[in-house]
């Protein structure tokens, strides 16, 4: 079911579909634990959003985004709060809850249940809740929801939700094909050409010289945090520890004796032999081909001309022989000499005829002969299982509420403490520090999730090299003093300026086009520091081609109406373009070849079915009613991003 899920994500229907899962496989953020019920953590008398009967408390939303937060950083462990809402992800997240809780009435309404078992089932196959046998562990399943603040009942709703989801919306989604006569207008829309002007307005000659003073610098600053945001840094106190530390009790002549005794079989004489072999169905056949080969014939040759192959095994004991074939058949070519066909033998997948391939004996081992060889490998064991008692003793002293300082001391392990560390393991402001690259595993962990003082383990070499834990102190995501980044602040605030000059000349370009210049022209009268008119254009079908990103001035050219001009803001405070439109030909659908129109319905029809689920989730928000309360949402939105408490 999970990999079912994994493929849906790209589409409309797996974003809803997706629902509680997100949590348990840590894809990011637009996908993360999305539906939910205002009865689940929200604060009484806050409501962001009346779904039907439903309620989503501002306390639930904020949770929920704080969710879908932790598990972005598991992706992307340098992402700040602030950077995570402006980029969508409180909009995102309160969409979904939105949309989960419509759903679930528009269901219910429908007719559509869910039973209790059908839940428990769903939960039973989630890969996080198994424990070591591979099956459901309640204790992983409480751990699991210990460690992601959320509560048993608040999952089951997720999973009602989902499955009522999958019922009515699966099918729906899954269009087999689409019409040609429906692909055709999409054919056309794909061979597009089109044809335009551009010109390009810098920012930075227009940028001003003068130094507005601290304070219009720090106004700047709060406008634009999220900019010159430092991330969230994390200083780490560890204690490595591998094989060397951990002793092992020394192999004694006794145990040697022992493996030895109870592997007699594996060091008495041996003989194991290499067959070339052909299956044949029935006698009369095999008789036919064994007569061919003793001719003369190769037996891959005989084979071929009977229409059947040979095949080769590996070296095979005589016993392991006659688990393939039957103990009669590996009798007789154990008592064969190399290069002796025998057979044909009759076996349980029909008549065999084999030849002897190769022979290899192995004489009989001492004790004696035998012992260097179990002393390697019971020191090997016993250093795998020491190292493994030594890891599983400091794992049950962190949950039983050790510190890294006392299991380091009891252990005699050496403590080092890290610089306030961003996840790159790069400390801002020392550029010189450099982290041991073989604590790279350590500081991802450490970046994952946890609070302070908390000790865990980490893998640093697998099965070789290990570390204890602990996130010393966390140093919350802010800006630095002004002060302290001045001189980068004020060239971003005069790029700023110049930005603003360049939008308006460039609003002006636009206008004196409309008003019937062409864009040279306009150009010309708007002054120096202005890019040269280039001419930009393609075809539809090659934005994309490969993989490439779109450039911003083609994506929006192929947007606009013909004739028209648009203005469009390069980021970065780099400047402004305009864009003018002159030139659209599309060709007539009726006359495109009937094979090209087919390559292009194949692929359409997902896209057909993700439109029917849009439709379907606007028409059950439509049928419950849905209402936003907006300002308590902006309320959140600052309060998130630092710049503002919420309301209550």
């Amino acid at each position: 079911m999970i990999t079912a899920i994994r493929r849906m994500f790209s589409s409309t229907l797996g974003k809803i579909l997706a629902l509680g899962f997100v949590a348990f496989i840590g894809v990011a953020f637009a996908l993360s634990d999305v539906t939910g019920n205002s009865t689940f953590g929200g604060i009484g008398g806050a409501n962001v959003a009346k779904v039907g009967g439903e309620e989503i408390g501002v306390g639930e939303l904020r949770d929920r985004v704080r969710m879908a937060y932790n598990q972005a950083r598991q992706n992307q462990p340098g992402m700040t709060m602030a950077a995570f809402v402006e980029s969508g992800g409180l909009d995102q997240v309160l969409d979904q809850l939105v949309e989960g809780l419509a759903f679930e009435q528009f269901a219910t309404e429908m007719g559509f249940g869910v039973s209790k078992r059908l839940v428990d089932g769903r939960i039973a196959d989630i890969p996080a809740f198994a424990g070591v046998s591979g099956s459901f562990d309640q204790t992983a399943f409480e751990r699991f929801l210990r460690d992601n603040g959320m509560t048993e009942t608040q999952l089951r709703r997720d999973l009602r939700q989902q499955l009522l989801i999958e019922q009515i919306a699966a099918p729906i989604a899954t269009m087999p094909r689409v019409g040609l006569g429906m692909a055709q207008p999409y054919a056309a829309l794909l061979l597009e050409q089109r044809r335009g002007q551009a010109t390009f307005i810098p920012a930075s000659p227009f940028a001003p010289t003068a130094d507005p003073g601290d304070a219009a610098l720090q106004t700047y600053l709060t406008q634009n945090v999220a900019r010159f945001t430092i991330p969230e840094r994390r200083v780490i106190q560890y204690a490595l520890f591998d094989r060397t530390a951990v002793p092992v009790p020394a192999v004694t002549d006794a145990e040697i004796a022992k493996i030895y005794k109870d592997n007699a079989a594996r060091y008495a004489a041996s003989e194991t032999r290499r067959f070339a072999q052909v299956i044949v169905p029935d006698q009369a056949t095999a008789n036919s081909l064994a007569a061919k080969v003793r001719s003369g014939t190769a037996l891959t040759a005989a084979a071929q001309a009977a229409g059947l192959s040979a095949s080769t095994t590996g070296d095979l004991t005589q016993s392991a022989y006659a688990a393939t074939s039957t103990a009669a058949a590996a009798k007789a070519a154990f008592a064969a000499k190399r290069g002796d066909l025998i057979g044909p033998i009759q076996t349980g997948l029909g008549w065999t005829v084999a030849r002897v391939e190769d022979v290899t004996t192995r004489p009989a081992q001492s004790l004696a002969d035998a012992s260097a060889e179990i002393r390697t490998e019971l020191a090997k064991n016993k250093a795998n299982e020491s190292i493994v008692d030594y890891y599983n003793a400091i794992q049950d002293a962190v949950n039983g509420g050790a510190s890294i300082d006392e299991i380091a001391a009891d252990r005699k392990l050496a403590l080092a403490t890290t610089p306030a560390l961003l996840p790159s393991g790069r400390v801002p402001g020392q550029p010189a520090y450099a982290l041991a690259p073989e604590l790279a595993p350590l500081v991802a962990q450490a970046f994952q999730g946890g609070s302070e003082g908390e000790g865990q383990l980490a893998t640093l070499v697998e099965n070789e090299k290990f570390a204890v834990y602990a996130v010393k102190s966390i140093i919350a995501a802010a800006p630095p003093p002004l002060a302290q980044i001045r001189g980068d602040l004020l060239g971003d605030w005069r790029l700023a300026q110049g930005q603003k000059i360049a939008r308006d000349k460039a609003r002006a370009i636009a206008k004196a086009v409309e008003t019937g210049k062409s864009l040279a022209d306009a150009v010309a009268a708007a002054g120096p520091n202005i890019g040269n008119v280039q001419t930009i254009g393609g075809r539809r079908a090659e934005l994309g081609a490969g993989g490439k990103p779109v450039p911003p001035e083609l994506a929006l050219l192929f947007s606009m109406a013909k004739n028209s001009v648009k203005t469009l803001e390069i980021p970065g405070n780099r400047g402004w373009m305009v864009i003018a439109l002159a030139d659209v030909q599309r060709p007539d659908p009726k006359t495109i070849e009937p094979a090209r129109v087919a390559g292009i319905a194949q692929p359409l029809a997902p896209a057909f079915g993700n439109e029917l689920i849009e439709q379907l989730s606007a028409e059950a928000k439509r049928r419950v009613g849905v209402t936003i309360n907006k300002e308590l949402v902006e309320q959140l939105r600052k309060e998130l991003t630092g710049t503002a408490p919420v309301a209550e």
